[in-house]
């Protein structure tokens, strides 16, 4: 807007001082101004943005030839400040954006913009045929031609302000993005972290409760019941009394370390993890993809090894026993059950459907699931062979205690 602004302002001045200087409009001067407008409307749209400090140069030469084309070369002046090169290079030879040919020099286009120079100088000096002595109107369009220069190139150093902040702009936004991006990245560690060192920790206090506190509490209570029947057989009947008594506290104190230890473990149970490492087992061992989708975010420690272990009997099934190209493991949580489902695709020779003899991993697989109260289906489904398990959530609920 600023540079239409101005080009208005540099014509309007232009055809005052003509008409004032003049007295009228020649047919010379309508051929310079409409040469003007096309030069700087050029100057504007022209597709190939090198090609376009070339015009102020061709209307300088034009003026060169005749007079009439002085009276506007202050906005030719003005359009040739405002886009002349920053700085002087040798002839670009790369490819120009657009189809691949190559533009001028840079120094060709440093001299299409300093061109308009050349025809007031020739006027001041009175060089060139029919020029006679410099006058008044000679000074006036040289001083008119500078301030549109001078126009030119604040309008130049604006345009390049505007480039710089706005590029500023998009690099702050970029590596605020390229920040913002690293602290939930590390945040999202930090809480990884966090995580698998809690699981950890819990993981070691069970494991030390079970070895020493369980140990210990065992060895009382044998030790307990020994009293007991020494006592019993010496006909110390109160003596026997004491160490029945010290084995039921011994044995409610074990029973009590038992459940904390299961609940520690439970806590402690990473379940994604073992899912992910169930279902990549295979992994580089084999020719087959194995596409995980798991919508449980945590089950119980019981339910979690009886799951994974399926899923690593079922995927080394196809891994020995199929050719299949695609493996999906597909974890759903219900409000009344957990449900498994590993389909393999068959690979190039499709599972027969008939009755297959069962192996000792389809068996485990059964009996694993079977043993917390649910349902499993192995057999060919479609093209591949399926292994379906169902686990209810009842014996794990509070209202239902632990099974």
């Amino acid at each position: 807007m600023r540079t239409l602004l101005d080009k208005a302002a540099m014509f309007a001045l232009c055809l005052i001082l003509h008409i004032t200087l003049t007295g009228d409009m020649r047919p010379g001067s309508v051929v310079a101004l409409l040469a003007a407008v096309c030069c700087t409307s050029l100057c504007e749209w022209l597709p190939a943005a090198r090609l376009r400090p070339l015009m102020p140069g061709c209307y300088a030469v034009m003026a060169c030839l005749s007079d009439e084309f002085l009276w506007f070369l202050p906005t030719i002046a003005y359009d040739a400040m405002r886009l002349r090169p920053l700085r002087l290079v040798r002839a670009d030879t790369s490819p120009a954006r657009g189809n691949g040919a190559a533009g001028p020099p840079r120094w060709m286009m440093a001299v299409s913009c300093w061109l308009w120079v050349a025809p007031l100088a020739m006027r001041l000096f009175g060089l060139g045929a029919d020029r006679g002595q410099a006058g008044p109107d000679s000074y006036l369009i040289v001083v008119v031609a500078a301030v549109g220069a001078l126009l030119g190139e604040s309008a130049r150093r604006c345009d390049a302000l505007d480039t710089g902040r706005t590029r500023i702009e998009d690099e702050s936004r970029d590596m605020l993005r390229r920040y913002r991006i690293r602290l939930a990245d590390g945040s999202e560690e930090r809480a990884a972290a966090i995580h698998t060192a809690t699981v950890n920790e819990r993981t070691r206090i069970a494991r030390d409760i079970h070895d020493n506190v369980g140990h210990l509490l065992t060895r009382a209570i044998m030790q307990a019941e020994a009293g007991r029947l020494v006592a019993e057989a010496g006909g110390a009947h109160d003596a026997a009394r004491g160490f029945a008594q010290i084995h039921d506290t011994a044995d409610q104190a074990m029973t009590m370390i038992r459940r904390s230890v299961h609940d520690l473990e439970d806590d402690g149970t990473d379940f994604a993890a073992q899912i992910h490492a169930a279902a990549h087992a295979f992994d580089g061992a084999a020719d087959f993809d194995v596409r995980l989708r798991n919508d449980i975010r945590t089950a119980p420690a019981p339910v979690a090894r009886c799951l994974s272990a399926v899923i690593r009997e079922a995927v080394s099934n196809v891994a020995h026993h199929s050719d299949a190209a695609q493996v999906s493991v597909l974890l759903h949580e219900f409000p009344a059950f957990w449900q498994l489902t590993v389909q393999d695709d068959g690979g190039r020779t499709p599972h027969v459907k008939a009755a297959a003899p069962r192996g000792m991993g389809l068996a485990d697989i059964e009996a694993r699931v079977r043993a917390l109260g649910g349902t499993a289906l192995c057999g060919p489904f479609n093209d591949g062979w399926r292994v379906f398990a169902s686990i209810p959530k009842t014996p794990w609920t509070a209202e239902g205690g632990r099974a």
